[in-house]
């Protein structure tokens, strides 16, 4: 036997040893959670986990427990199932309204430590995550987590998961944000805008279209459809503007004595259901449907900027800009004396690259 030889069937015989060292565990004998809501009932915190039941051929089973902290949850929770309880699994993470606004601070700091949660989508809900959780029980594992990607790759949410959310509770100068689900009145869930955070609390909701405006103002993609009332002589139609991709800018400049944001969107767009009275091969109707389009935006984006100044909130991270130029920054003046006194400039330069005709 060469020595070549020799080293192979030494490295096969360690390999097979060193297999029998690793901890494992049998998929059918474990609870692999996949979606986990936390809510408050009775002072105390709530967790409904959803994980496959390979028992029962990979039907979603439930459990839920109450607790007065994370780790005690995580212990009533495997005494209520008949195997251990795993993260490795977990894809979406619900809050609920009252814990929401009483404060996340308890789960977010227990979560961040765990290494067996990777990169998970997190969400609020208006009302208790059972609700949400029960609608999709009947539902692939994947659900929640698809339905929320897709809003996210190619609608108006603003990308949101576990290391975005870090940056923003962790860090300075910037808000959290979460999608934000609901049940419709079909009884079918949706992503239904965003939530607002200060701190650890929910303190303000925005609808989707809002969360479209947000998303122009601090994403790489700019997917989501706005939809703008067009008007002719004595016609008027509404009309679909799909984003399809663009860039933005943000300066923080100041002007007499005054904090002053200047936000620059170029959109490049599809614009889908003209009316028959309009054309883009017009160029007249061109023109109008660009600066309406334009002047809508950068309307709509300012009063929106100017609600979350309202309401002492920066998911847009104006605090983090502003620091970058101000080594003796402080977050706590920048929220009490400059962000409340702050003015918005936004300007929008619309490109339309194609159009189709509608009825």
């Amino acid at each position: 036997m060469t020595n070549n030889t020799l080293a192979k069937f030494g490295f096969v015989v360690l390999s097979l040893l060193l297999s029998g060292c690793i901890p494992h565990n049998i998929i059918d004998e474990v609870s692999l959670m996949h979606n986990i809501g936390f809510d408050r009932e009775k002072k105390m915190l709530k967790g409904i986990v959803v994980y496959p039941n390979y028992q029962q051929g990979n039907n979603s089973s439930l459990i839920s427990a109450l607790a007065s902290n994370p780790s005690n949850l995580r212990e009533q929770l495997g005494y209520k199932s008949q195997y251990k309880v795993e993260m490795g699994q977990l894809r979406v993470i619900i809050f609920g309204n009252k814990l929401s606004t009483y404060g996340l601070a308890q789960i977010l700091d227990t979560i961040c430590r765990d290494p067996q949660i990777g990169i998970v989508r997190i969400v609020i809900t208006n009302g208790s995550p059972s609700k949400i959780i029960q609608k999709t029980l009947n539902e692939s594992p994947l659900y929640l987590m698809n339905l929320i990607d897709q809003s996210i790759k190619n609608e108006g949410i603003p990308e949101s998961n576990i290391h975005t959310i870090y940056d923003q509770y962790f860090g300075s100068g910037i808000d959290m944000s979460f999608p934000l689900l609901k049940v419709d009145s079909s009884g079918k869930v949706k992503v239904d805008g965003m939530g607002i955070f200060k701190e650890d609390k929910l303190k303000y909701k925005i609808s989707t279209k809002e969360a479209l405006l947000f998303k122009l103002m601090t994403d790489r993609n700019k997917s989501g459809v706005y939809n703008l009332k067009l008007t002719k002589n004595n016609d008027s139609s509404n009309i679909g503007v799909r984003f399809l991709y663009g860039k933005h800018k943000i300066t923080i400049i100041n002007k007499n004595n005054r904090e002053e944001a200047k936000i620059n969107l170029v959109l490049n767009v599809e614009i889908a259901g003209l009316p028959d009275w309009m054309t883009v091969e017009n160029e007249k109707d061109y023109k109008k449907i660009k600066n309406e389009l334009e002047k809508s935006i950068s309307r709509d984006a300012t009063t929106l900027l100017n609600n979350l100044q309202a309401k002492n909130v920066d998911p847009i991270g104006f605090g983090r800009m502003h620091k970058i130029n101000h080594n003796k920054w402080s977050e706590d003046n920048f929220y009490k004396n400059i962000y409340p006194n702050m003015t918005f400039n936004v300007s929008s330069n619309i490109i339309i690259r194609q159009a189709g005709v509608g009825k």
